[in-house]
């Protein structure tokens, strides 16, 4: 923390300084303050002293390493008691509190608007806003370490837990259930549930953890979503039309391949929420059954013209997750089809909202 303290002390200071009415006092780090005996033991993360027009202003900041939004609440929280103690009571007016941090989302951003705030972080977002001063600014940049942390909840062991969640999102799971439907740790379980509790998207009470904002949860890991890792290859099949359709539907289902290979993306999308139809079919397959699916579905290895696509992914849990729908082969599950519709082009953005609108609306 010290060393953020220190980084965010000085990106204070280069905003501060673009503003030639500013007279900057000082700005010193929580570690400065430390190692001065004289001072109170509690101090802010960042205090800087500035003169406005003949005017003394005092700006107290906050530092938090993780700035999510549970995390972004207790800042706030800390500079509300600091601003209402007894010895700032006389100075109350003078003083301007931030949130800082490495990065803060545009969720904790209006947050902090909210409690009437400021914040900054060292991507280069803030607002600083007193006695006719005002300092904003936005970027799309985020630091890579903050980056990871924002997408770590959607790795793909998290998001065997998060599927199984969304699945039925007013449902209370104890620790132990969720792990064994999701198939994962203990351990990644109770990650997931900090994250979820950090990010205010779920709740642990007497009864479990349960999601509180479900389409929350969903928008932001649409806006991370990174493809499933595994092999990809592009084939070509003589095969076509209702021929097609009846050798998909009697293999995937046949005792030898159920279980291991489904219909994805598009493919997958035309059975649970018909709204267009590709021009390649997707499956995903356990690498185990590819021998087969190349003999029955008569499938011959191309680079250009293909019309099936197959992806044998690296965690083939999402097998697992499939959806059996009468007179259809499997498909992969919604909230994964939704999510890989959600990469495509337009028209692909088009038809996950749709499929969204008819099974993944929740209330």
């Amino acid at each position: 923390m010290k060393e953020v303290e220190l980084q965010l002390a000085g990106a204070l200071r280069q905003q501060l300084e673009k503003i030639p009415s500013i007279e900057i006092r000082s700005i010193v780090a929580e570690a400065e303050l430390k190692t001065n005996r004289s001072m109170p033991v509690q101090r802010p993360d960042v205090l800087a002293q500035l003169c406005v027009h003949d005017r003394e202003v005092t700006l107290i900041c906050e530092v938090k390493e993780l700035a999510y939004p549970r995390q972004i609440r207790q800042a706030i929280d800390t500079l509300s008691v600091y601003m209402a103690r007894s010895e700032n009571r006389a100075n109350h007016e003078n003083m301007v509190g931030l949130v800082a941090a490495s990065w803060l989302s545009p969720e904790s951003r209006e947050i902090c608007a909210q409690a009437g705030m400021g914040w900054i972080d060292l991507a280069g977002n803030c607002r600083i806003a007193f006695d006719g001063v005002f300092i904003e600014r936005e970027t799309a940049e985020r630091p890579k370490p903050a980056a990871r942390n924002y997408r770590a909840v959607f790795s793909p062991k998290a998001g065997q837990v998060l599927r199984t969640l969304l699945r039925d999102p007013a449902r209370a799971w104890k620790v132990t259930e969720l792990a064994e439907t999701s198939d994962v740790s203990l351990g990644h379980v109770s990650n997931v549930r900090s994250a979820l509790r950090d990010r205010e998207w779920g709740i642990v009470d007497n009864e479990g953890l349960h999601l509180t904002a479900p389409d929350a949860l969903l928008d932001a890991w649409r806006d991370s979503y990174e493809q499933v890792r595994g092999k990809r290859t592009s084939w070509y099949s003589v095969l076509h039309g209702r021929q097609w359709e009846e050798a998909l539907r009697e293999e995937l289902r046949g005792p030898q391949i159920e279980g291991h290979a489904m219909l994805g993306g598009l493919s997958a999308a035309q059975w649970l929420a018909p709204y267009m139809r590709g021009n390649t079919t997707t499956l995903y397959a356990d690498t185990s059954v590819m021998p087969q699916l190349i003999d029955v579905l008569k499938l011959k290895p191309t680079k250009s013209g293909a019309n099936v696509e197959i992806i044998e992914p690296d965690d083939p849990a999402i097998l697992k997750e499939r959806v059996e729908i009468a007179g259809a082969p499997p498909v992969s599950s919604p909230v994964l089809t939704y999510l890989d519709l959600s990469r495509l082009d337009d028209r692909g953005r088009e038809a996950a909202d749709h499929l969204r609108e008819k099974l993944l609306k929740w209330h």
